[in-house]
């Protein structure tokens, strides 16, 4: 008996297990983790949306002079138990920092005192508002009484009588007030030199080896168009008044220095009516004829 010529076996696939919608076990794998995955997803946006670390439970606000908290929070768009992430940003800078812009926009445009100003969230639950703050250290009279200045020339607030303990700038006319901007003024050099002046007597200031101020001390600046000013100076020992020259130069903070500690030292008291020349390379006082 013969075969034949040639035989073809087929055996069957083995055919892999398959769930009962065709899925592999793979494929389930994937979905089951995607699944998780979503639903997670949904946990944490719920957790932040209705978790009270989320929601504004209290407001701090750095201590300040010229303002109150409560006038701060009064000002501040935020309402107790409000979302913290509600008005974020709106710009990356400030959303990546975690501050709210708007905040801070309707601070500064509420108080002029204001020269800076963070409001920040603080996790759980917590705003913080930090305040740098503008000094008054000069005033200039206007119709109405007078404005406080800072050491920038920002106007701050208006007076109806000048007061006392801060130098009053003479020789200089207001054409434009706007509080919290810089003063605008008839002749913009005299103001520059009265400006860099305070900034001067501010700088000579932070000098720790006396305790005695200048500024306090300064009744009057009187600046010119051609740099020079003249000082109207009380002695502390004596609250005799000396009119001192100086002019807005590189000079300018060594002579407010030297002039402080001359001050200090007594070696201006008792030299009657004249003038303290600073304006050269000595130091030289020219009494009265």
């Amino acid at each position: 008996m013969q075969l034949a010529k040639s035989a073809v076996i087929y055996m069957p696939h083995k055919r892999r297990k398959q769930s009962p919608k065709g899925r592999t076990p793979r494929q389930l794998s994937t979905s089951r983790n995607r699944w998780i995955g979503f639903l997670s997803l949904l946990v944490l946006v719920a957790l932040v949306i209705f978790l009270p670390a989320f929601h504004a439970q209290e407001i701090r606000v750095s201590p300040t002079r010229a303002m109150t908290a409560d006038q701060i929070r009064a000002v501040v768009p935020i309402k107790p138990n409000q979302h913290l992430l509600v008005g974020l940003g709106p710009d990356l800078m400030h959303a990546l920092r975690l501050r709210n812009r708007k905040a801070e926009s309707q601070l500064r445009a509420n108080f002029p005192y204001i020269r800076d100003v963070e409001v920040r969230l603080d996790f759980p639950g917590a705003i913080n508002i930090v305040i740098e703050e503008r000094i008054e250290v000069a005033y200039v009279a206007i119709p109405d009484g007078c404005v406080m200045l800072d050491k920038e020339g920002f106007a701050l607030r208006i007076l109806p009588e000048s007061p006392s303990g801060i130098p009053f700038i003479s020789g200089v006319q207001v054409t434009s007030l706007i509080l919290g901007q810089k003063l605008t003024v008839s002749s913009l050099p005299e103001m520059n030199g009265a400006v860099s002046t305070l900034s001067a007597i501010i700088d000579a200031d932070k000098d720790t080896r006396t305790p005695q101020k200048l500024l306090s001390q300064i009744r009057s600046i009187r600046p010119l168009s051609d740099g020079r000013l003249f000082l109207t100076l009380a002695l502390p020992a004596t609250g005799d008044e000396l009119t001192v020259t100086a002019e807005n130069s590189a000079d300018l903070l060594d002579d407010m220095l030297w002039l402080r500690f001359a001050m200090d030292q007594g070696a201006l008291n008792d030299r009657g009516k004249g003038v303290l020349d600073l304006t050269g390379s000595r130091k030289i006082f020219i009494p009265d004829a």
